[in-house]
């Protein structure tokens, strides 16, 4: 018994010394593995927070100097194009320069040598827009553009920062030229008459002489929602191109082609032998653009004749925009004479002048007259250029061309088929 007991007693001591030695083992693997992972977490963390800094921070994909992308911004007609006039021509898009000087340089780039410098006025061709890449992360815009020099076509490039992007807008004129054709299929195309007030003033507009909207009483119809009141009435401006609906007592109901709105007006102001038997000539004219285009339906199939700068009128003690809209071209005169501003003293003439709207006219460059030593009038010859035609609103109300144009549209315009729209 004493024999046997021995045996199991080194046994037992044996089994607890491997017992121990492996609770040693197992506790160093588990403080190696908590080591292994905070690293890792640490190393996680350190990534994670280097994405950050990378996201903050601009790495750009190309050298400062490089061209990112090149982008032609040209809106072509639609419409075929055949020119009758052709004098004056731009790129459907060009440049205008609002500053005093703006440097055309030989590169897309501010180290590029000058090649000239553009002035106040100036209209430069556009070819394309190219960006350029920069030491701050945002691209640079640079023109390409066409001047001339000596009568040659020269190249170089403008910062857009520099110029004024404009364009024909012929999206905008084609659409409205489409609208006014509706309105002709739809009923008799007639308008607004009260030059001078010659059809009498219209009546005060709640005790003003202005409605809700800013339109003016003078040379103006009034347009009542309804004849069961004819208190609530707007004015509705000479000129304004309508579609006659029908013919109620003493009232026409027409529809306002520029915003299919309902009116009543009284019959005094509709004309009752001057209307569209066949609408075939527009003249669109752009006063944000500062431009012109001229549309003609030829073969059933309306086309563009010719597109050029124009001038229109701007906000003044004795001026005022000229308005937007469809109107009747009413008539056509070789020549209107203005007065001095805030007299009754004639200063000038202008050439070849069509109506349509109120006193507003598409004519030719203006000319002051001259007066002898005895007060004689002295009437000098026409003037076919202005630098200041296409440049920034400046007229009375009236839209300038050059002279030539102006004749041409004068020669060209035909009573009952030609309409004048503006848009903006």
């Amino acid at each position: 018994m004493e024999r046997n007991r021995w045996p199991i007693t080194i046994i037992l001591i044996l089994t607890g010394v491997i017992l121990i030695f492996s609770s040693l083992l197992a506790l160093r693997e588990e403080r190696h593995l908590s080591h292994d992972l905070n690293m890792t977490a640490a190393h996680t963390g350190d990534e994670a927070h280097g994405d950050l800094k990378e996201a903050e921070e601009y790495e750009p994909l190309e050298n400062p100097g490089e061209v990112t992308a090149v982008e032609e911004r040209i809106l072509k007609p639609s419409f075929p194009v055949s020119l009758s006039y052709d004098k004056y021509l731009t790129s459907y898009t060009y440049l205008f320069v609002e500053k005093k000087t703006v440097d055309i340089r030989s590169g897309p780039s501010f180290s590029d040598p000058v090649l000239r410098k553009a002035s106040f006025g100036e209209r430069l061709d556009y070819l394309e827009s190219v960006y350029i890449a920069s030491e701050g992360g945002i691209d640079e815009q640079w023109i390409h553009a066409v001047f001339e020099e000596k009568g040659e076509k020269c190249f170089g490039f403008v910062n857009s920062l520099d110029v004024i992007e404009r364009r024909f807008q012929f999206d905008k004129m084609e659409e409205a030229i489409k609208r006014a054709e509706d309105y002709a299929e739809k009923g008799r195309l007639t308008y607004i008459s009260n030059y001078q007030n010659r059809n009498g003033s219209a009546p005060l507009c709640n005790g003003k002489v202005f409605d809700r909207q800013g339109n003016g009483r003078s040379q103006s119809a009034p347009g009542y929602y309804s004849l069961q009141n004819e208190a609530d009435f707007l004015y509705l401006g000479d000129g304004t191109l309508v579609c006659s609906l029908l013919t109620d007592g003493d009232n026409v109901k027409v529809e306002v082609v520029a915003t299919g709105e309902k009116y009543y007006v009284p019959i005094k102001y509709i004309p009752q032998n001057h209307e569209i038997h066949e609408l075939a000539r527009v003249i669109a004219v752009d006063v944000t653009n500062q431009n012109e285009a001229v549309f003609e339906k030829i073969s059933g199939e309306w086309t563009l004749i010719s597109y050029t700068q124009a001038t229109t009128g701007v906000e003044g003690r004795y001026s005022m925009p000229t308005p937007t809209g469809f109107f009747f071209a009413m008539e056509s005169r070789p020549y209107f004479r203005y007065y001095e501003d805030g007299t009754t003293r004639i200063q000038g003439y202008a050439p070849y002048a069509i109506r349509f709207a109120g006193g507003a006219y598409i004519h030719g460059i203006p000319v002051n007259y001259k007066y002898g030593e005895n007060g004689e009038l002295i009437t000098p010859p026409h003037r076919e250029y202005s630098a200041a035609i296409g440049t920034v609103p400046l007229s009375h109300k009236c839209v300038r061309n050059y002279t030539s144009h102006a004749k041409f549209l004068y020669n060209w315009f035909t009573p009952g088929e030609t309409i004048v729209v503006v848009i903006d």
